[in-house]
């Protein structure tokens, strides 16, 4: 029986042998995916230089039913979408290690050139928190696609700031698109599946693994324009992200955190290192003269809508006047650490509502 290119893609994404690495070094070798497919042991050996490899992908190849995956996903309603095929995103298309194989849940409409990925680190603060969230409703709600990997932490508030304004937000699985990963996510899932799109490389079934998620991250990466890191620490998911992204030619943008702070100290180092500094959306789509129109769309729902501050937040925005204040004065008459008061005046700027002038004081924008 001869099989189409689209087929064989399924076929050899189903061998788990074929890592991103390996796989580009067939494309070298060989001449056309066919040619992968009836490899011989003997060329595969010769091609991974390991005997027992070739042995294991020439075994996993003739276990792989392609008819039998593409059934299974239909009855899991999962769009498979190949790299031969015109719906792959042509960004993605781009990078060397492309997957050979999307499956998708939700919408496959989506395009990458509208879109923009926030990350951070699963042990995120509640400033990391509400941070990622807002910046990912902002963007959304100025027509960006908002790309992140559904783990705990800042993911989550990622694709739940997105879902509350009811946007557009593309979730990368470090596992099948049947499986929730963590479980606590199940409720921010259904949301994405409903208006946006669950995407993975590996065939529904799949369970998380340890070197899924770091494989996974060069699609974060390769979805979109930019790549915006919330809160990192030194060895972190989020970091490998924004070095995948830079490899790939995209911009990476950083949110400040607190040097004191741990979990910051990755972020705070790609500001250091040359990533943008992120105090507001503006400060991502001034980077992108094609997409400046969408900042103008929202303005006015911006103004019409404005934040939605918590208590202490207000508190302190109520402190800040048109006459610089001292940041201890605001400790001081806010009743809060230096921690916190760190944290809310950097909230607090990235809504727009207040400035830093010289000398550790803050100013509130008028208008």
């Amino acid at each position: 029986m001869s099989r189409s290119d689209r087929e064989l893609l399924i076929g050899l994404n189903l061998i788990p042998q074929l890592t991103p690495k390996r796989a580009r070094m067939l494309f070298a070798r060989f001449e056309s995916f066919r040619g992968i497919w009836e490899a011989s042991v003997a060329q595969l050996r010769d091609a991974f230089r390991s005997q027992v490899i070739a042995e294991s992908f020439a075994a996993s190849r003739e276990k792989a039913s392609i008819e039998g995956e593409l059934k299974s996903a239909e009855n899991l309603h999962v769009k498979v979408v190949t790299l031969v095929d015109p719906e792959y995103p042509q960004l993605l298309r781009e990078i060397d290690d492309p997957p050979l194989v999307l499956y998708i849940r939700g919408d496959v409409s989506f395009d990458p050139a509208r879109a923009i990925a926030v990350v951070g680190t699963r042990r995120s603060t509640r400033y990391a928190t509400i941070v990622a969230g807002r910046l990912a409703s902002q963007l959304a709600m100025k027509g960006i696609s908002v790309v992140s990997g559904l783990a705990a932490g800042t993911d989550a508030a990622v694709h739940q700031g997105v879902l509350d304004v009811a946007g557009h937000t593309i979730a990368v699985m470090g596992c099948g698109v049947d499986r929730v990963y963590p479980k606590r996510n199940q409720e921010i899932y259904d949301g994405v599946v409903e208006t946006g799109s669950v995407i993975s490389e590996y065939p529904p079934g799949t369970r998380p693994a340890k070197w899924t998620f770091p494989q996974r991250n060069r699609i974060i990466a390769g979805l979109c324009r930019g790549v915006v890191v919330i809160q990192a620490p030194e060895r972190s998911g989020a970091l490998i992200t924004a070095r995948l992204a830079l490899e790939q030619g995209r911009d990476v943008f950083a949110v400040p955190g607190n040097i004191t702070n741990r979990t910051s100290e990755g972020s705070n180092r790609l500001i250091r290192d040359g990533a943008k500094l992120v105090m507001s959306v503006d400060d991502i789509l001034d980077e992108y003269p094609d997409l400046l129109q969408l900042k103008s769309i929202a303005a006015d729902a911006d103004k019409e809508e404005g934040p939605t501050l918590g208590e202490t937040e207000q508190a302190v925005l109520d402190l800040v006047g048109l006459e610089p204040v001292h940041v201890d004065d605001i400790i001081g008459r806010a009743d809060l650490s230096p921690t916190e008061a760190s944290h809310i005046l950097l909230l607090l700027q990235l809504e727009g509502l207040i400035d830093e002038v010289e000398g550790g004081r803050y100013i509130r924008k008028s208008g």
